[in-house]
């Protein structure tokens, strides 16, 4: 069976490091979000033709 878990109120260096990683991950992956969003909102849009039928 599994050990016994002593908890003593903190966290451990490997579960600072993950959370850390995924902190970051979830700030880079907003930032580009955002980033594409103000790209997308900046550029003119083609003109739009009817089509030929």
């Amino acid at each position: 069976m599994l050990g016994m878990v002593e908890y003593n109120g903190q966290l451990s260096g490997q579960a600072y490091v993950v959370l850390t990683v995924i902190c970051l991950l979830l700030v880079m992956g907003f930032s580009w979000c955002f980033y594409r969003a103000i790209k997308a909102a900046g550029q003119e849009a083609d003109e739009q033709l009817p089509d030929e039928v």
